[in-house]
């Protein structure tokens, strides 16, 4: 392979490629070649990034893991209120393009680091909630139980939107939609 197809690519368009996969069909559906096809790579690019398929599969879950807690954390600390924070966090909750990956990975936890990742995942988001819940307002077990609820609603509306995506419309309706968990599981600002 020469050297010009190695600066072509980086390690990041594989890691991006093998997550859209993932989000259609799973860590099974991370295959070097078909994803050497679809980025204009050879397979042999592949190798100057990662040792093998399970590199780029652990790669891969670390970065959406990270990407979609770590990092959304921490933009939301640098937002002025509690508010402010809830409001942001419920937008990208329900209107994240990348959310298909999080219900095709809950089919793969027979993978032990799927499993992981998802647990660490899980953990840390739920922290988060609690977290900015005691900041509206909220007491210690009233966070935490309504953290865990804000955070099964996000599971199922994940899961209803790749099973039976009409039940869940896209666009204007999921405003309508993050008003009313607002309006029903959120403190009102006094």
């Amino acid at each position: 392979m020469a050297r010009t197809e190695k600066a072509r690519f980086t390690a990041q368009d594989w890691i991006d490629a093998a997550i859209s996969a993932m989000a259609c069909g799973g860590t099974r559906a991370v295959a070097v070649e078909p994803l050497a096809a679809e980025l204009g790579a050879s397979k042999g690019s592949f190798y100057w990034f990662f040792a093998n398929r399970d590199a780029l599969v652990r790669a891969a879950l670390q970065h959406w893991r990270d990407a979609t807690t770590d990092q959304v954390a921490a933009s939301l600390a640098e937002l002025p209120d509690p508010a402010a924070k809830m409001s942001a966090l419920l937008e990208y909750v329900f209107d994240n393009p990348s959310r298909g990956i999080e219900i095709a990975l809950q089919a793969d936890t027979a993978h032990p680091e799927v499993r992981e990742v998802l647990a660490e995942t899980h953990r840390r988001r739920l922290e988060i909630l609690r977290h900015l819940l005691t900041e509206t307002g909220l007491q210690p077990p009233e966070a935490e139980s309504t953290a865990l609820m804000l955070y099964a609603i996000h599971l199922g509306v994940l899961h209803l939107r790749r099973t039976d995506p009409d039940l869940v419309p896209p666009g204007a309706d999921d405003g309508d939609f993050q008003q009313s968990v607002r309006e029903r599981l959120l403190p009102t600002p006094e």
